[in-house]
């Protein structure tokens, strides 16, 4: 009887350890800390805090999709806009390659929105490396609307696509938090 006693008993501790042992890092925060700590982690810490307003219960997932939620809406705003320029550039006086520019913005903000998308559809698969992807994707393809219309008064359009890529940037980062 005492082999057998003295085999569970390291059983018993590593259970004991597991279940009883305290949690500790960034992936059990919750809250406002939470929000602070993905927010640490991105390029506009300032943007990025203003923008995720914690409620309960928020969760580093709940702060990803929130962020993807906004970067749709924001990638929506900025395909209408780009709408709209492109059919104001066709019934006024402008320059040929100022409407190829607005029309190849155009298909690039398509592209941001299949992938915001499908970084949507992989969130909610637990597939976050895809997920993750497509959101690098969507970041890429607004930056390169970006470098089409810099130097164009533009700023609505340049607003709408600095948010998407700002709060690309939060849903990643919040996928170190899962």
């Amino acid at each position: 009887m005492a082999l057998h006693t003295h085999v569970l008993s390291p059983l018993f501790l590593l259970i004991l350890v597991v279940v009883v042992r305290p949690s500790y890092g960034a992936k059990h925060l919750n809250g406002e800390a939470l929000v602070e700590e993905i927010c640490q982690h991105t390029s506009s810490h300032e943007y990025c805090v203003g923008t995720m307003i914690p409620g309960p219960p928020l969760t580093a997932e709940g702060i990803a999709s929130t962020a993807l939620g906004w970067a749709q809406i924001r990638a929506l705003e900025a395909g209408t806009i780009i709408s709209r320029l492109i059919k104001d550039s066709s019934s006024a006086a402008h320059h040929h390659h100022y409407q190829v520019r607005l029309q190849r913005c155009w298909n690039l903000n398509m592209e941001t929105m299949a992938d915001l998308w499908s970084a949507s559809s992989s969130l909610y698969s637990k597939n976050i490396k895809a997920m993750v992807n497509y959101l690098y994707g969507a970041s890429r393809d607004t930056k390169r609307c970006q470098a089409l219309i810099s130097g164009r008064n533009l700023t609505g359009l340049i607003a709408k696509n600095n948010d998407i890529i700002k709060l690309s940037e939060i849903c990643v980062v919040s996928t170190k938090f899962f």
